[in-house]
């Protein structure tokens, strides 16, 4: 019985491409035995593109490959809220789209799928720190910065670089199941499974520093040595309770 013919996968860099988003689905992706993966990395044409935090890459395949391709990922490029990508791409990324692959965009690349108008009315997410801009840049798109990723079915949007490592699993999850998808996930030590709806990230409030009150404290403290100086008697001299004060001084030591 003949192997089934393996998923093609298409990763579009476009001027100012970050690296880490680029490698991700190329790694997780990989064309292997043990993967029914076939993976071509893209330009806007074959030849060198410009990438983003000082390096460069040098791609084999034009746009053609989204003509071929089964999914196409869109990974993040710096400046993303600035223009959008030549109207070629927009054209390609559509294109693909009609003939049924989907796209997946990993952080910033996600400006690039609302350019198409594929996004507008549907979920998206982005990084953090451009979620705002993608709502002001394209209002119809329901922006969720509160999300690692989304899968709307025939478009996936993830946020920050690593959150591309949860969607790419996802989908390997789907295409292939749990086994496959945790077996990636161990050879590239991550997480075998964190659910699209987690938060990017959990703000934490900064703890005051001890202060001048704290510093007085451990002042007063240093010339009564003598005495039996429990924790509720420093809390008692610094004005606040027990709790307060053990945790805060652990802080600062």
């Amino acid at each position: 019985m003949p192997a089934p013919s393996p998923h093609r996968v298409a990763v579009l860099v476009l001027e100012g491409a970050k690296p880490l988003d680029v490698g991700i689905p190329a790694q997780v992706f990989t064309t292997r035995a043990s993967m029914p993966y076939e993976v071509r990395v893209c330009g806007a044409r074959p030849g060198p593109v410009t990438g983003g935090d000082g390096l460069s890459y040098s791609v084999a395949h034009g746009l053609e490959a989204l003509e071929w391709a089964d999914i196409v990922f869109v990974p993040g490029y710096r400046f993303p809220d600035r223009e959008d990508p030549p109207r070629a791409v927009v054209d390609a990324l559509t294109g693909a789209h009609r003939r049924g692959a989907r796209l997946a965009a990993i952080s910033t690349g996600a400006f690039a799928l609302a350019a198409t108008g594929l996004l507008d009315g549907r979920r998206a997410t982005t990084h953090w720190h451009y979620t705002r801009a993608l709502a002001a840049r394209h209002p119809l798109v329901q922006v969720d910065e509160n999300v690692l990723f989304v899968d709307e079915g025939s478009v996936l949007t993830s946020a920050g670089a690593a959150s591309g490592i949860d969607l790419c699993l996802h989908i390997l999850r789907g295409d292939l199941g749990v086994a496959a998808s945790n077996h990636a996930a161990r050879r590239l030590v991550a997480a075998p499974y964190r659910s699209g709806g987690q938060a990017q990230y959990v703000p934490r409030s900064v703890p005051e520093p001890l202060g001048e009150r704290f510093a007085t404290t451990r002042e007063w403290a240093l010339h009564r040595l003598g005495e039996a100086l429990t924790l509720d008697v420093l809390a008692r001299q610094a004005g606040v309770s027990p709790r307060t004060f053990s945790r805060r001084f652990v802080d600062e030591t």
